[in-house]
């Protein structure tokens, strides 16, 4: 495989080549307005200036997280605790975060639900409430209007755009979900300190049914 660097460059050689030679073989008024339009779409070769705003700097590390939910009458339904990382990536253009974890508890109220209305057997109920998550998270900020532009692939196979916007230490990101996701939600995420984050997210599903999600995270390193 050749270095990146030396394809890039040849390309930007074969795109400068074609230029010259469409200089050099058309001419007139109508076909120099052509080309000024032409030339006016090319896109720029200068990637935009690395992300480097504050609130990215400070997630950048390993963080611990505990989570409760709530979903419709059944609070508390389930517990979990899981890990994220996140770093500055893609040339320093997304900030990226890494989660994975599990649940830990499935309250007993719910585990009769199913049991009763939905007829799940023990085995299934035994893997929900030892159930693996995983998630990537890439943000990045619009450059032109300075909102936040992100985007959410799960183990289930969700896949969400979300868009929002910082204000001092509140983050506030409205998502749709797709492919195995569906519905919408809202999550605030609020810096309680340099290492510390409370998170809360909430839900509502097309038939109009509705999650809240509550995360606790505490750096690590």
């Amino acid at each position: 495989m050749r270095p990146l660097p030396i394809i890039l460059l040849a390309v930007v050689l074969i795109v400068a080549s074609c230029a010259t030679g469409q200089k050099k073989r058309i001419a007139g008024p109508a076909v120099d307005q052509d080309r000024r339009v032409a030339e006016g779409n090319v896109p720029s070769l200068t990637p935009p200036k690395a992300s480097d705003d504050q609130w990215s700097r400070g997630l950048v590390g390993e963080w611990e997280s505990s989570a409760e939910s709530d979903l419709g009458r059944f609070k508390s339904w389930a517990k979990g605790r899981g890990r994220m990382v996140a770093e500055l990536g893609l040339g320093g253009q997304f900030l990226i975060m890494r989660m994975e974890g599990r649940a830990t508890d499935i309250s007993d109220e719910y585990t009769d639900y199913l049991r009763q209305t939905q007829h799940a057997s023990e085995d299934n109920i035994r893997r929900l409430q030892d159930l693996p998550f995983e998630h990537l998270e890439l943000q990045t900020t619009d450059p032109k209007t300075g909102q936040i532009v992100a985007y959410l692939f799960d183990s289930w196979r969700c896949v969400a755009k979300g868009t929002g916007k910082r204000e001092g230490r509140k983050e506030v990101l409205q998502w749709e979900w797709s492919v195995a996701g569906q519905g919408t939600s809202v999550r605030t995420t609020e810096k309680v300190s340099d290492d510390r984050l409370a998170i809360v997210e909430r839900y509502t599903m097309p038939d109009g049914a509705t999650m809240e999600d509550r995360t606790q995270m505490i750096r690590k390193r």
